[in-house]
């Protein structure tokens, strides 16, 4: 039995792989491809004799299925996992108007979901198994038996450890013999991704109608985890418009706080203060996204926070508020290392990656790296043997295996079937899914229900009534951490007001009051006649040192 890979387009995105298994196992060549990216042929890889046995579509991310349509052949089925399938017919039918995706029609014919172990072709079975990253998408195992054992390669597609959407992480439990590991970090996502939901958070807390523009999933997942934000800090309502909303719904979502809107003739019945409303694409130029910024964009007191992929320019001013932070969701590089030293695979195919990003993989792990940038064929395991690259001389392979003996990675898929999870949501834990939930408890408390009705009084003060004054603290001074704290909740406030808006300008003194229990008010010193403010107003408030 022989066991090879072949990199099917390292120079335009490295996602996709050729899998051979020659031998036993089958009667003729099982040719499997994993996931079709850019730039992918399959009729230039296969030899005359050689046919098409598989695909596999990790996810339903554009750089994953791009050249899906234009390689079907031989009758493969095109493999996903079940959440995955839900969702292709509409993902693919927005990808033929947005980028020219063709054949779609016969993908879909070609899908075929699985969920538990399925045989591909003789000997050879698969099964998809949470990879986290975006929702519904799998890593695939493949397994096969060879002298008597039984041989097991992981597929790991673009993953994380983190949950997402409430669709579980990979997890390192799975001990395969060999990985074919998408080599794609971000070190910064977490903090990026706590800075973001803070900043939506805030924003709707001071009475901001909020857009939140995304991609689709992106978009699935930041509806999804404001959703679970109860018990951290105060939830959102929050709209998920379109192409999102679509998504969502396939993937069987169903949160308290998120309502689902399709289609829509109204865009300003959509967007409301307080709220968060959520669409595509993540730069609002066109589609459902557009229609919604054309309502917020001249309004002072609104926020438009952009979740792109880096893809893309995000806009950069408009008369609201205007935030962008770059989501690209995958693990730490730590957390590659922590992977692989956990599941401990004989052989290790570093994909997703070139260059300098690619290169410090080489000689990094006890196991064979391959971390190569060329079309060809290398064998991985024949004949019983997991296969040495062909750059490693003899001695140095020798020491590596005698390390992996010592080490125990030669023990092979250690979960039983039954409890590997399945890919399918499980509920949403802001921690899980990468949020400092501790750091956003601080810069954005979560509101005291007891204290609601005060709250509520204190914001529409001047509705009905007059404004009740707040209530100093006869405990204590502020501390310096405590003005520090004030002084990182007040910079977060709009920073801007229109030109032309009434009172732009203006310079209040204010007194910074502790009313207890982490609500913190500014008492106007001067407010008169001549200085009247609008209930909601949004003001730029500059600290300074004088406290008198």
């Amino acid at each position: 039995m022989e066991l090879s890979f072949q990199h099917a387009n390292p120079h335009s995105g490295a996602e996709s792989v050729l899998l051979r298994l020659r031998g036993d196992v089958t009667d003729q060549t099982a040719c499997v491809l994993i996931d079709a990216g850019d730039g992918v042929d399959v009729d230039a890889l296969l030899s005359d004799d050689e046919y098409l046995t598989a695909v596999v579509l990790t996810h339903a991310h554009l750089d994953h299925y791009a050249s899906l349509g234009e390689n079907l052949r031989d009758g493969a089925p095109v493999y996903a996992s079940e959440p995955t399938a839900a969702i292709l017919d509409d993902v693919l039918g927005e990808a033929r108007t947005n980028f020219g995706i063709s054949n779609v029609d016969a993908v879909l014919d070609a899908l075929t979901l699985v969920s538990d172990w399925t045989t591909v072709m003789g000997a050879l079975d698969l099964r998809p198994v949470p990879a986290g990253h975006a929702p519904g998408a799998a890593g695939f195992l493949l397994r096969f038996e060879d002298a008597a054992e039984t041989r097991t390669l992981l597929a790991t597609g673009d993953w994380t450890r983190r949950s997402v959407a409430g669709f579980p992480g990979l997890s390192p439990a799975l001990a395969p013999d060999a990985v074919l590991l998408t080599g794609a970090t971000n070190d910064e996502f977490e903090a990026t991704l706590t800075d973001a939901v803070e900043r939506i958070v805030a924003r709707c807390r001071a009475g901001s109608s909020v857009l939140v523009t995304a991609s689709g999933l992106s978009g699935v997942h930041i509806a999804a985890l404001l959703s679970g934000l109860d018990g951290a800090v105060d939830a959102p309502a929050v709209s998920l418009v379109g192409h999102g909303a679509k998504l969502y719904e396939a993937l069987g979502l169903d949160h308290e706080t998120v309502t689902t809107v399709q289609t829509f003739d109204d865009p300003a019945a959509l967007v409301a203060p307080g709220t968060v409303t959520v669409a595509g694409p993540e730069v609002p130029v066109e589609g459902s996204a557009a229609r919604l910024f054309r309502v917020v964009e001249d309004d002072p007191g609104a926020t438009l926070v952009q979740l792109t992929s880096g893809s893309v320019t995000p806009l950069e001013s408009a008369r609201c508020t205007v935030e962008q932070f770059r989501y690209s969701n995958h693990p730490a590089e730590e957390t590659v290392d922590e992977l692989v030293e956990t599941m401990g695979p004989k052989q290790v195919v570093v994909t997703h990656q070139t260059g300098e990003g690619l290169s410090r993989y080489k000689d990094r792990y006890d196991s064979f790296v391959w971390a190569t940038t060329d079309r060809d064929e290398y064998t991985l395991y024949d004949d019983g043997t997991w296969v040495a690259p062909p750059w490693v001389n003899e001695h140095i392979a020798r020491e590596l295996r005698s390390r992996q003996y010592a080490s125990g990675n030669l023990r092979g898929l250690s979960v039983p079937d039954e409890q590997m999870e399945a890919v399918a949501p499980q509920g949403v834990t802001p921690a899980d899914e990468g949020v400092d939930v501790s750091d956003l408890r601080t810069r954005t408390p979560h509101r005291d229900p007891e204290a609601s009705t005060q709250d509520e009084a204190q914001e529409s003060g001047d509705v009905g009534g007059a404004r009740p004054e707040a209530i100093e603290s006869e405990s204590e001074p502020l501390s310096p951490a405590s003005l520090s704290d004030i002084g990182s909740q007040l910079d977060r406030i709009e920073r801007q007001l229109a030109d032309d808006r009434e009172g732009a300008g203006r310079r209040v003194r204010a007194r910074v009051v502790d009313a207890g229990d982490g609500d913190v008010f500014l008492r106007l010193l001067d407010e008169g006649d001549d200085v009247a403010f609008d209930h909601g107003e949004i003001l730029t408030v500059r600290l300074e040192t004088d406290r008198h």
